[in-house]
């Protein structure tokens, strides 16, 4: 028989949507036995967690350790990106406290339409701070990027490159290069720009990023984009402070998928907030109309911003209008989707636009057995009809998303408003249609606290705390099990419950959140977490 450890509290859940039991037995890291304090009154090792709850622990199946623990600057201009001048402010005094020297300097975590420009900095902005050393300013979401007059000579960026493929260079009316990089252009400007990191300098920030996730609760993760010859030190760092990584590869770019026996590639179908948007022509007309009344309303300055990004609609087969950026298109789709089903590897398609979205189930469909060959996972699904929305429940793929994006980013998706029957994020279709959801975070680019995005699922409201298709929303149980079974069975494993024969993966929190209201789900302090029955947090 070997370690037993007997847990009880005010109220456990063994798993969301099951009756709460007083007390569970963990034996060798398994749950072996739920039931009531009486019942196991007889064990040496017995902790009561008075005056407290005991939850499945949260599993964040899309979030990207790798990105934030390799950029010491991560998230680090996040605070100073309301003005274009307090950005450039900001710069300079990071600047300032940096090693002389020619390499290059990099800083993450503006929000363009945050701006009061209303866009990224342009590399003549960035030269006034930083004129003579390659600089890199990476947006939040990392889909946008900008850099200065001598970053671009470092990547070799003339008025005579192209644009490349899945990517732009956005240039001004002359054919010059304004700094500004979308896509791949963007995660080219990433990899050259990587901190090169000691080892053990990036371990020691690797398990300090797994204690900060252990105090929130989270006790497993899928990254979303680590190389794959940095996984297995990810892993083991994480490990380490009881964590457990499962990486989805790619190259040297974030862009690369990299195909595996037994593990998960990450594909980028299409872009970031340069999504692939399919319309027909109908909807292409309410979206005119749309973007003309808002740009004649109250936030018309954000409205013509949004407008501008979207770019110039193009004109497909079968009367249908497209925006946005593809990454992968439809033949390397079908290529990816076949070559993991000879091989074996899962793969985890980012699409966030209808247009991808389509794509990738067509890709499935071209395939004879690929649905049941390749474990697959589609990440975002932001923006979807309810019969693309019944196409994925019937695909059998998990579907991977982040109602944070409806706080972060709300406001500007919703200036100029999806034609019906759009929705964004359609959580309530998607369930309804019988899709197998998991609730993530995708941190850095929205908050990495598992309350905000069940609290989003369940309240859908921006940042200004207007509604976002409230119509999508999650009921408290619902979003709770997509952060825990669904999230699991995202990442293909057992575990997310605390019922006899799971993972003893549970935290201790200081309210019900059944008892609160959705507002207040924010509140909830994680006091202690557990990784296979031993603890690996404790609030202080």
């Amino acid at each position: 028989m070997g370690e037993r450890l007997v847990v009880t509290a005010d109220r456990v859940v063994p798993r969301h949507g099951a009756p709460p039991v007083e007390a569970l037995l963990v034996e060798d890291g398994v749950v072996r036995e739920v039931g009531t304090r009486e019942q196991f009154q007889g064990h040496e090792s017995f902790r009561y967690f008075e005056g407290s709850v005991v939850l499945p622990g949260f599993i964040d199946p899309h979030q990207h350790a790798y990105l934030v623990t390799a950029d010491p600057h991560s998230d680090s201009l996040l605070a100073f990106d309301s003005a274009l001048a307090d950005l450039l402010a900001a710069v300079r005094r990071f600047i300032e406290r940096e090693p002389t020297g020619d390499s290059w300097l990099r800083y993450h975590g503006y929000r363009p339409l945050h701006l009061d420009i209303l866009r990224s900095p342009t590399a003549a902005e960035l030269d006034s701070v930083c004129p003579d050393r390659p600089l890199h300013l990476i947006s939040r979401t990392y889909h946008e990027s900008v850099v200065n007059s001598a970053g671009l000579a470092a990547l070799g960026i003339t008025p005579a490159t192209p644009d490349p493929a899945g990517g732009r260079i956005v240039r001004d009316r002359r054919g010059r290069a304004t700094g500004v990089l979308l896509e791949t252009a963007s995660f080219l400007a990433e990899a050259a720009s990587r901190t090169q990191m000691d080892t053990s300098v990036w371990v020691e920030r690797v398990m300090s990023y797994g204690r900060l996730l252990a105090s929130m609760g989270i006790t497993r993760i899928g990254d979303g984009a680590v190389p794959a010859d940095a996984a297995d030190t990810l892993s083991a760092g994480l490990d380490h402070v009881g964590i457990d990584l499962h990486p989805l590869l790619v190259g040297e770019q974030i862009d690369q998928p990299v195909l595996m026996p037994g593990m998960t590639a990450k594909v980028l179908a299409d872009g970031g907030e340069y999504c692939h948007l399919c319309f027909t022509g109908r909807q292409m007309g309410r979206v005119m109309r749309n973007g003309v009344r808002a740009g004649l309303g109250p936030d018309r300055a954000l409205a013509t911003a949004v407008g501008r990004r979207t770019g110039r609609p193009r004109r497909g087969a079968r009367g249908t209008w497209h925006t946005g950026i593809r990454i992968t298109n439809d033949s390397g789709l079908d290529a990816l989707m076949g070559k993991a089903s000879e091989i074996g590897a899962g793969l985890a398609v980012h699409a966030i636009g209808n247009g991808a979205v389509q794509s990738v189930l067509d890709a499935i469909d071209a395939i004879p057995g690929a649905a049941a060959d390749v474990p697959l996972r589609v990440e975002h699904a932001m923006v979807l009809d309810p019969d693309l929305s019944g196409r994925l429940a019937d695909s059998g793929a998990h579907i991977v998303v982040q109602p944070g994006l409806l706080h972060e980013f709300g406001v500007e998706l919703t200036r100029s408003p999806v034609p019906d029957p759009l929705r964004l994020i359609p959580l309530r279709t998607l369930t309804d249609a019988g899709a197998s959801i998991a609730l993530s975070s995708d941190f850095p680019a929205t908050d990495l606290n598992p309350w905000r995005a069940i609290t989003d699922a369940v309240l859908r409201l921006d940042s200004r705390g207007d509604p976002v298709h409230p119509e999508e929303t999650l009921t408290l149980e619902e979003a709770l099990t997509a952060h825990t079974t669904g999230a699991a069975a995202a990442l293909g494993v057992p575990g997310g419950s605390l019922e006899p024969g799971s993972p003893a993966d549970f935290i201790v929190v200081d309210k019900d959140p059944y008892a609160l209201a959705p507002q207040d789900l924010m509140s909830i302090t994680t006091l202690a977490t557990f990784r296979a029955g031993a603890q690996t947090y404790s609030h202080t």
